[in-house]
């Protein structure tokens, strides 16, 4: 009885994780990581963003003034670094995982020999 139930906790749990990797990895998905950079044209001053999307590089305007390029890069620096916990949580994740099923393989064998 106790291996039954320790058998549909650790299915639950293993079911659980694999939900929360699928949603970080859409959410990384959803927000790729950003650069920023300047370009000089006539001698004005213009900052770009450039991310990858779909496989393709992407390079959108930014802004024009310093001003608003300090502003946009606290934004993207917050954004980025979202996005690096959010990579550090799949590596968590993922060996939670590998655990799991080790733990649930190893119940499911002492289960049937019981």
């Amino acid at each position: 009885m106790v291996l039954e139930a320790n058998i549909v906790y650790l299915e639950e749990e293993l079911k659980n994780q694999i939900e929360r990797l699928e949603l970080l990895q859409k959410y990384l998905k959803e927000h790729p990581c950003v650069s920023v950079y300047k370009r000089n044209i006539h001698g004005n001053e213009y900052f770009y963003k450039k991310y990858w999307k779909n496989g393709k590089s992407i390079s959108e305007f930014l802004c024009r003034s310093k001003t608003a390029y300090q502003v946009k890069m606290k934004e993207i620096r917050q954004l980025n670094k979202k996005r690096l916990q959010a990579k550090q949580q799949i590596q968590v994740i993922k060996q939670s995982i590998n655990a799991l099923q080790r733990q649930l393989r190893i119940a499911k064998k002492a289960y049937r020999h019981v």
